[in-house]
């Protein structure tokens, strides 16, 4: 090519060299051997900013310098040159991008190369363009692209992480969980969870995990490395992020030692307060040693997050346990609760009972919860309790309690103290009533044993104050003088307080029928007149049928002294009895005959002591008693089974 035109002598500046500086860019031309023919001012500018004058000037051959290139930039030359020749060689054209760092800076361009052919001659056009902002461009496009895809995995590990540890019921399973996935999510060698002791936290408050990096090392060291962060995040309560460079001016944060005592230096540290829902600090969750660079503002709050998950997944696990706790604290309570517990709904149907329940009505669960209340309550007693529940349901009457006769499944009734609480919600809807219910039939027995003997120690107050007063008559008209009277009537009447101490014992072992009898009749005995006998073998009786019958035998002595053959001077009373077995079975055989009292006639109605004597000796000693109203004088007949051991009384 001629780059330059003669006419009229005058060699003119070649048009093509002003074409070549006027682009921006740096341009050369290579020949078919690859040397530099021309260049622009840019070319020339470009080699001398980067030392490279001498290698980019015309005359030099391009694809030489390329070829010998060494170090980094090496491969990317010699690709420069393969592609330049292939060029040369007959393709259209080649493109590379390649770096072009300076000391100062960092760049990049793009080399185009292009064919041109001129007059039979074949060149080669190479451009360099500066493409430096792309790239950087690009490049943060794509860091922003690999952070949001990053932080998008953490998110789903964070999700994952939420979801798995909401199922665990134990503080120490979530706080190690939660102290792994820190360490895995934001990528570092360490992770490490101080939680504040607590009851019901685990009883080794430090967590550590590490990576194989740290596999070495005592997790105990890495727990004492962590302990000065522990104490300023608990004292200030804010989180720390620390680069390598801040740590290495913390002497107490140089690094972890292994059991060798070799040193290996913490590259950054981040660390955040574990934080309750209430305010409250529960511990501290630090990361170390990142895996890439050093902890991000990013990563201090996924940490964050993290340390919230913690603290809400472990104060929920402990109010769950607590709550779970307190509901089988009250179902065993409930449950083994020794009254009945019931729940019934707007029509009185059973929807809960407990074991209680089922003991006392003699129904089972299952049968219980098929039926309602209305079944277990006697016909006369059901209008008033309707009555009562309906208005309970209304609202008109919260509580009510009731004494009553229930019907249990076997068709036996039984003495029952109910009380019923209804259950509003908050619109003051009624929910559902609780029944607790307990079987008060023994109280009722002893309520009614306890009249009568209230009864009975009216009666026998009066009787007695008519034996003394008898003791004093007959005792007066047998005695002489008043100091004889005295003794005399003090032994009798310390003969009839026998009796009442044998009475009003609660409970003793055995008493002979014989000494039972003389404790009865020993203050009527008269020297003169004979006023009793005893005729019987010995008979030892069990204190449950020694007292009845005590009861019986001081009723017809007191009847004697008041009305029959005691009441005058010569009347007698004749005791006998005998043991007779029956097919295996004892019974003893008591009579009572009264002679020479006054005539006896048969009583329009009983008395007290008539249905006392009957009622006690029937009742508690299954004995049949035959009285008999002989104009002569009163018999008695009392056949009663005898027992080898105590039982207890039927009322």
């Amino acid at each position: 090519m001629n780059w330059t035109s003669k006419q009229n002598g005058i060699v003119p500046v070649p048009p093509a060299q002003h074409i070549l500086d006027a682009l921006t860019g740096p341009v050369a031309v290579l020949d078919q051997t690859g040397a530099i023919i021309a260049v622009n001012e840019a070319w020339r500018t470009f080699g001398e900013a980067n030392q490279a004058k001498e290698v980019s000037s015309v005359g030099v051959n391009y694809l030489d310098v390329c070829d010998r290139a060494t170090g980094g930039d090496a491969a990317c030359a010699r690709a420069a040159a393969a592609g330049i020749r292939s060029v040369l060689a007959g393709t259209g054209s080649f493109s590379l991008e390649y770096p072009c760092h300076s000391p100062s800076e960092k760049r990049w361009f793009q080399l185009r190369a292009s064919r041109l052919d001129h007059e039979g001659a074949i060149y080669a056009v190479v451009a360099h363009h500066d493409i430096t902002d792309r790239i950087l461009v690009e490049q943060e496009r794509q860091g922003r692209l690999a952070r949001a895809h990053r932080h998008q995995e953490q998110l789903k590990a964070l999700a994952a992480t939420c979801t798995r540890i909401a199922a665990v019921g134990l503080p120490e399973i979530i706080f190690r969980e939660i102290t792994e996935q820190a360490r895995l999510i934001i990528g570092a060698h360490w992770a490490l969870t101080h939680t504040i002791p607590y009851v019901l936290w685990p009883e080794n408050p430090v967590i550590v995990s590490v990576s194989d990096k740290y596999r070495e090392f005592p997790t105990s060291a890495i727990a004492q490395s962590g302990t000065g962060v522990y104490t300023h995040v608990v004292q200030t309560g804010q989180p720390v992020r620390l680069t390598a460079a801040e740590l290495s001016r913390l002497p107490d944060l140089q690094g972890v030692r292994n059991a060798a005592s070799d040193l290996l230096v913490i590259e950054g540290l981040l660390a955040v307060p574990i934080t309750g829902v209430q305010g409250g600090l529960l511990g501290v969750l630090m990361l170390s040693d990142k895996d890439h660079g050093a902890f991000t503002p990013d990563d201090e709050a996924i940490l964050a997050q993290l340390a919230q998950i913690a603290a809400v997944a472990a104060e929920n696990a402990v109010q769950t346990r607590a709550e779970r706790e307190s509901r089988e604290r009250l179902w065993t309570t409930h449950e083994h609760a020794s009254v009945g517990i019931g729940e019934t709904n707007e029509h009185g149907k059973f929807v809960t009972v407990n074991k209680g329940l089922s003991s006392i009505t003699g129904y089972s669960r299952h049968e219980l919860l098929g039926l309602s209340l209305f079944d277990l309550i006697p016909p006369d007693d059901l209008e008033t309790e309707k009555a009562l529940y309906e208005r309970q349901i209304a609202g008109a009457l919260k509580t009510y309690s009731l004494e009553r006769r229930s019907i249990r499944k076997d068709g036996a009734s039984a003495w029952l103290q109910m009380s019923s609480t209804a259950v509003f919600n908050s619109e003051g809807r009624f929910q559902y009533s609780v029944r607790v219910i307990q079987n008060i039939d023994q109280r009722k027995r002893f309520e009614q044993r306890q009249a009568l003997l209230v009864r009975e120690l009216h009666h026998r107050v009066r009787n007695t104050l008519a034996v003394v007063e008898a003791l004093a008559g007959a005792t007066a008209r047998a005695t002489a003088s008043v100091r004889d009277f005295k003794r005399t009537f003090s032994s009798r009447i310390a003969t009839l307080a026998k009796t009442q101490t044998l009475l009003t014992e609660d409970y003793w072992q055995t008493a002979l029928l014989r000494e039972m009898l003389l404790c009865e009749l020993q203050p009527f005995h008269n020297k003169r007149h004979q006023r009793f006998t005893l005729e019987g073998p010995e008979v030892n009786l069990t204190a449950d049928l020694a007292i009845p019958l005590s009861m019986a035998l001081h009723e017809l002595t007191a009847n004697a002294a008041r009305y029959g053959a005691l009441s005058v001077r010569k009347g007698c009373v004749a005791a006998t009895w005998d043991v007779v077995t029956t097919d295996g079975k004892r019974a003893l055989h008591l009579q009572w005959r009264e002679r020479n009292g006054p005539p006896v006639d048969t009583p329009t109605h009983h008395g007290f002591g008539v249905t006392l004597l009957e009622r006690v000796l029937q009742t508690q000693c299954q004995a049949q008693v035959r009285l008999a109203f002989d104009p002569a004088g009163l018999q008695v007949e009392i056949e009663l089974p005898l027992m080898t051991h105590r039982l207890l009384p039927d009322y």
